[in-house]
């Protein structure tokens, strides 16, 4: 039995979901603000959200019937029968309450009783909650009307590398790490859009309408490799514009990357197609672990730490 919710878990997909506040806890601390209490719970709380949004994807999915016979890639607990609707939609209710009880834990270590710090934070909390949730949930779905792409942009990028910098009271606001959040952003997307364009004739036939099928073939294609080459720009011009240039060399670990997408644009096959979602997905989360150590280092926060 636990092996099926360890599968249905997706651990594949935990090193990114991580990657964006590690990240964020790395700009901190090249600001002196680190503060191990708070990376680390900031760290479980990005890991029980992405859990809770794995499961809520797999019950969702098989509530709106997407995940038919012609479905590619690793099959869904529910769907296969190896875990109950009732038993999934409880795992979802213990996960959000676990993710909204982690992130209450966290803001008081970071701030505790700010008032103003609490209210903000607490909407975000919940926002990102409601988002992991809503994806493939309730009557309107936005992962079913377009919109995945943008809430994983801004909750995988802006608010898990933003958010999580935030976290430490004294980094200062004036130098959030705001590109390579949106590096991070976009990297992410371009998992989802791998994933969505493997699943192009899947979705069309079970009515689940992702931004690749409005895009078309070619067009999601164009848009994977616009993810990609805009992402490392932003990082280009964060190393620029903060004096860190002589860690433009790391930018080749953003090459894995690269042919990745290669592969991506030239391939049709939907076996190929799955096997460059777990390699988009792994190089994405190590280049973003690979660009907080430089960023530690460069700063000499690599051994305060």
């Amino acid at each position: 039995m636990l092996t099926r919710w360890i599968k249905a878990a997706r651990l594949r997909t935990l090193p990114l979901s991580t990657s964006g506040v590690i990240l964020g806890g790395a700009a901190a601390a090249a600001e002196g603000a680190f503060r191990p209490a708070v990376f680390l719970l900031s760290v479980l709380t990005a890991l029980l959200l992405q859990v809770l949004s794995n499961f809520a994807n797999d019950y969702g999915d098989y509530t709106h019937g997407s995940d038919g016979a012609g479905r590619v890639g690793p099959s869904r607990a529910v769907s296969s029968g190896e875990i109950s609707p009732r038993a999934m939609f409880r795992a979802v209710v213990i996960f959000s309450c676990l993710s909204g009880l982690s992130a209450a834990l966290l803001f008081w270590t970071s701030f505790g009783l700010d008032p103003v710090r609490w209210g903000a934070f607490a909407a975000l909390g919940g926002a990102s909650i409601a988002a992991a949730l809503c994806y493939t949930m309730g009557r309107r779905p936005y992962g079913y009307n377009g919109l995945g792409d943008f809430f994983v942009f801004i909750f995988f990028g802006l608010v898990a590398v933003c958010g999580a910098y935030a976290l430490y009271p004294e980094a200062p606001l004036a130098r959030m790490p705001g590109l390579p959040a949106c590096a991070t952003g976009l990297f992410a997307t371009a998992v989802l859009n791998v994933n969505n364009i493997r699943d192009m004739e899947n979705d069309r036939a079970s009515g689940k309408e992702t931004l690749a099928l409005r895009l078309g073939a070619l067009g999601a294609r164009r848009y994977h490799l616009a993810l990609i080459g805009v992402g490392v720009l932003c990082w280009a011009a964060y190393l620029t514009g903060t004096g860190r240039s002589m860690l433009m060399p790391g930018l080749l670990a953003a090459l894995p990357l690269a042919l990745s997408a290669k592969t991506v644009f030239a391939s049709t096959r939907t076996d190929v197609l799955d096997a460059q979602l777990r390699r988009t997905s792994i190089s994405a989360g190590l280049f973003n672990l690979i660009m907080s150590v430089l960023i530690m280092w460069q700063s000499g926060a690599f051994w305060a730490c």
